[in-house]
């Protein structure tokens, strides 16, 4: 039965919209995530971290060079000593042949001693010789790995950038389409302060943005600095602009965060369009805006979790330049500002899902008390396991890209492990 198919009687059954539960949870779609997801945690970040955008760490860079000649010195230093215990041998046998009173025995012994004195001397002289003729080998390998390690994690963020792009834009289309279709004047008017917002977010200083400049641009800055990075076997790049990027990475990190907000805004003016309570029930609707939740919350979902990713990649770039001591010191400030980025997009993207799914479940319960309403309509209102669970995943996407659930799974296979052990 259609609603052009009631009786006058019939319609005074179906019961009028819920306008003001309706529109109060379509507002909490865009500013529960704005709130929960982006204002507190960044607030609270910034009153235990206000970094002021100021380097607190020092740097250790690699040194080829340096770190030959030390190897160098080393076994030099060695060899020395091996000359020293060498010529205190030879004394001692001269010392033994010299006295009528040794044995032949001692004698014997003391001429042992001298050949295994010589044998480590020689050893450790060609150790050196060794290491004299290998220097410029052992100096392009290092270099090259410094630029290997340099140019990966370049090819590694461009290509999540690009991943990011094709994300945000299939969001942006089909989250625009959404908005579109319900009215346009809220399309154009969104559109316009998603931009602005986008742009103030991104130039806005947070916690996050401080540790990451403080983290990144100020080890590339001292990098660019550094004229010896790359030794003097690579001439061409010592004061190369290709090398040169601390300026280059903060433009592009504006310029995804950027896209990626713009992306996100208009998924949350999606998200209440569709909470939004429709004057007009129909099963087809009804199932058309659940399939509409559904494909918005993948692809909210998917511009979080490969944001968070892009964030990994380009919080592991400095770890690769640096010394691996320091490396491993660092590695927990590079996971821990992944996961708040990865966590904090968890929340608002549940903090835009709950509402819109509550207002769909009211247009729903409204439905089913329509005489149009139909018993086997029941399941194709509903969300499946399947749909339940891929929702929920989804959701938590973001937050399971973070490190910090690599730290928990290692926490529970240990724990596992030690009571099977039990």
């Amino acid at each position: 039965m259609t609603a052009a198919d009631m009786t006058g009687q019939e319609k005074d059954l179906v019961p009028e919209p819920h306008l003001l539960t309706g529109y109060f949870l379509a507002i909490c779609c865009v500013i529960g995530p704005l709130f929960l997801g982006y204002l507190a945690p960044n607030r609270v970040a910034d009153v235990l971290m206000p970094l002021d955008d100021k380097s607190v760490v020092g740097f250790v860079l690699p040194n080829p060079v340096g770190d030959s000649n030390v190897k160098i010195q080393k076994l030099k230093n060695a060899l020395v000593d091996k000359q020293k215990a060498l010529a205190g041998k030879q004394a001692g046998l001269e010392k033994s042949e010299a006295s009528g009173t040794a044995s032949d025995k001692q004698k014997d012994d003391a001429r042992a001693a001298v050949e295994a004195a010589q044998t480590a001397e020689a050893a450790a002289k060609a150790e050196v010789e060794k290491a004299e003729e290998s220097r410029n080998a052992d100096l392009t390998i290092a270099q090259s790995k410094q630029i290997s390690d340099t140019l990966t994690a370049r090819y590694n963020y461009a290509a999540t950038s690009g991943v990011l792009y094709l994300v945000s834009a299939a969001t942006l289309l089909f989250g625009g389409w959404i908005v579109f279709r319900r009215n346009r004047i809220l399309f154009f008017v969104g559109l316009t302060l998603c931009l602005v917002l986008a742009g103030w977010v991104t130039k806005a200083p947070t916690a996050y943005a401080n540790a990451g400049q403080t983290f990144l641009k100020a080890l590339l800055d001292k990098a660019d600095q550094n004229v010896g990075l790359f030794g003097p076997l690579f001439e061409t790049y010592r004061n190369g602009a290709s090398f040169k990027v601390s300026d280059a990475i903060k433009l592009i990190i504006d310029i995804n965060t950027f896209v990626g907000l713009v992306a996100v805004g208009v998924a949350l003016l999606a998200f209440a369009v569709l909470c939004s309570p429709a004057e007009k029930l129909s099963l087809s609707s009804l199932e058309d805006r659940k399939s509409n939740l559904q494909r918005m919350v993948a692809l909210s979902s998917a511009i979080l979790v490969v944001a968070t990713f892009a964030s990994k990649v380009v919080m592991d770039w400095p770890l690769s330049l640096v010394v691996a001591p320091q490396a491993e010191a660092l590695k927990p400030l590079a996971n821990a500002l992944t996961s708040h980025l990865g966590m904090t997009g968890t929340i608002a993207l549940f903090a835009a899902t709950a509402p819109a799914l509550a207002g769909w479940y009211l247009d729903v319960r409204r439905y089913r008390l329509t005489p149009a309403f139909q018993k086997q309509d029941a399941d194709k209102l509903e969300f499946g396991i399947p749909a339940a669970v891929t929702s929920i995943l989804a959701i938590l996407g973001p937050a399971l890209t973070s490190p910090v659930f690599a730290t928990f799974k290692t926490i529970a296979e240990m724990l596992a492990g030690g009571k099977g052990g039990a």
